[in-house]
């Protein structure tokens, strides 16, 4: 394309540039967008469209599979980290979970920047905006939910006309109550500890792509098209250099959704970041703003296969038996358990009896090994995902050097503090006592089964009993991220409460790096409303 000017300039098109694209385009302002995204138009593939064929996207065409430096809490394992390189960007990529964070995370997002419109409170009415929810009866509050958004929300129990129904939901449910979990089935204020059902942003069983969602049609789409850099007269924003040299000019705004990895680079190529590290490079300051590429989070899991006593049954994605075609409709799951660490664990690290009772861990039964190294997709195995829900270990992302095209430079730091290897033992050691120990499922299951392939070799199985030190060994050699990073713009730091970018005029900031703090649940539950808040700050700003 040759220059072009439009109003606003949108980069990114993942699922909070095509939220805030859509929404802009449809102001009855008539105003003119251009939204520029790095990867392809993914619609005609149909691997795309549903999320077990999508189990195969991982990696390929529509991922940026950035590479993380050697880490060393992990055996220097490189860490690849999987971000959306397409059209709805992670929604092409996700297997479509829909869990929101707890009430106090939102809470504590909003203590910390000052500002009460991100509190659970302030989120209400742009969960609801986002909702098209579809529960199975104990689940259908009008407070909590809504019911004309784009975004069509089901629960498990109420998918497929409440067909999808698997095997293993008593037992699994059964287990974690054996193990003194709390049932909640209402979620009541917000609330996520216990067992609660999963969500997913599941239409008939297929993704509703970021792009399909928020449709956009008014909006001038640029795929396959990477921007160098923002350029500014002064301190002002005023468009984007294209990697061919074209430039698009913003007569309003720049707003990033760039994502955790490209977003804190692209700040820095423009001139806003740490000096040192532009110095260095050899780009021009424009703003000194020290946070930038600072804050990295990720939920840190540890995922276990565990081998079925009689495969025949039919428990598992694969098994001969596994006949109900609505079982097959969205990745098998039922259940969410979130939890505390227990008083006498949590005291011996935290103070503060508020944060002592805050969901640290996260543990998902899925009946199917989704990708664990060696594990086959045969009917003779289920799986569990333990995961760091709100993780103390912190991560940077820089640049290598002055060039757009060199991907950034990645240091997650995952697993790093005393508390996030305290959690996440104790986490996987419950996991662990449920599938093995529980009088539900010992008669299912016969045992754990390692991971197995390059630098796999020589794991032993975990048992119910298996020491903290055994655990934890495992954690370091197989644990993964779970693709949930933000906080590289962190508000409060980079960007103001509305997502403007500290320092300078006319560019915001409107994807997870702006998260200041981990978040419980999945994020795409928070990142399409905070995408709908973000939308009516910069609408507010026209009309003043």
């Amino acid at each position: 394309m040759s220059d072009a000017s439009t109003d606003y300039v949108v980069v990114g098109g993942g699922l909070t540039g095509c939220a805030i694209a859509s929404r802009l385009g449809q102001s009855d302002k008539k105003l003119k967008v251009v939204l520029i995204e790095a990867g392809s138009d993914s619609s005609g593939d149909p691997a795309a469209a549903g999320f077990l064929s999508g189990l195969s996207l991982l990696g390929g065409k529509f991922d940026h599979v950035y590479q993380s430096n050697p880490e060393p809490n992990t055996l220097n394992r490189v860490h690849s980290l999987n971000s959306g390189k397409a059209l709805g960007g992670g929604s092409i990529l996700n297997f479509g979970g829909w869990l929101r964070a707890d009430a106090a995370d939102y809470d504590d997002w909003a203590e910390m920047v000052r500002d009460k419109r991100w509190s659970y409170d302030g989120f209400k009415p742009w969960f609801r905006k986002t909702e098209r929810f579809h529960g199975s009866g104990n689940d259908t509050d009008t407070d909590a939910h809504g019911f004309d958004g784009p975004m069509h929300v089901v629960s498990i129990s109420a998918a497929e006309s409440g067909e999808r129904k698997y095997p293993l939901r008593e037992p699994v449910k059964q287990a974690w109550t054996e193990l003194g979990v709390s049932f909640n089935p209402q979620k009541e204020k917000g609330s996520i500890t216990g067992i609660t059902e999963f969500y997913e942003n599941s239409r008939h069983g297929m993704r509703q792509p970021a792009n399909t969602a928020y449709p956009l049609e008014n909006i001038e789409v640029l795929t396959n098209t990477i921007v160098n850099r923002v350029i500014f007269s002064g301190t002002t924003a005023t468009g984007v250099e294209l990697a061919n040299g074209h430039k698009v000019t913003a007569r309003r705004e720049v707003i990033l959704c760039a994502g955790t990895y490209r977003t804190p680079q692209l700040l820095m190529l423009s001139g806003i970041g740490p000096s040192a590290i532009l110095n260095q490079a050899g780009i021009p300051v424009l703003h000194e703003s020290p946070h930038v590429g600072q804050n990295l989070h990720d939920h840190f899991a540890i995922y276990f296969a565990f081998r079925l006593r009689d495969p025949s049954a039919g428990y598992a994605l694969g098994s001969s038996s596994w006949q109900n075609p609505a079982l097959c409709k969205g990745l098998p799951w039922d259940w969410v358990v979130s939890e505390p660490l227990p008083a006498e664990i949590i005291t011996k690290h935290e103070s503060d009896a508020r944060k002592q009772k805050r969901n640290l861990y996260e543990v998902i039964t899925v009946y199917t090994p989704p990708g664990i190294p060696g594990i086959p997709v045969d009917g003779t195995h289920i799986a569990t995902s333990t995961m760091l829900l709100l993780p103390t270990s912190r991560g940077v992302v820089s640049i290598r050097s002055s060039s757009p095209s060199d991907p950034p430079r990645i240091q997650p730091n995952y697993f790093s503090t005393l508390l996030d290897r305290v959690t996440l033992v104790h986490a996987a050691k419950q996991t662990l006592k449920a599938m093995l120990a529980t009088s539900s499922m010992q008669s299912i299951i016969e045992g754990e089964t390692p991971p197995s392939g390059q630098g796999l070799d020589g794991l032993i199985p975990l048992t119910a009993d298996a020491s903290g030190e055994a655990i934890e060994e495992r954690i370091r050699q197989t644990g993964i991220q779970h693709h949930h990073s933000g906080g590289t713009a962190a508000m409060g730091k980079v960007v103001n409460g509305e997502g403007k970018v500290i320092g300078v005029k006319g560019l915001r900031v409107a994807d997870a790096s702006i998260l200041p703090i981990p978040l419980g649940g999945h994020p795409q539950a928070t990142l399409y409303p905070m995408a709908e808040q973000i939308v009516s700050f910069i609408i507010q700003d026209i009309l003043e």
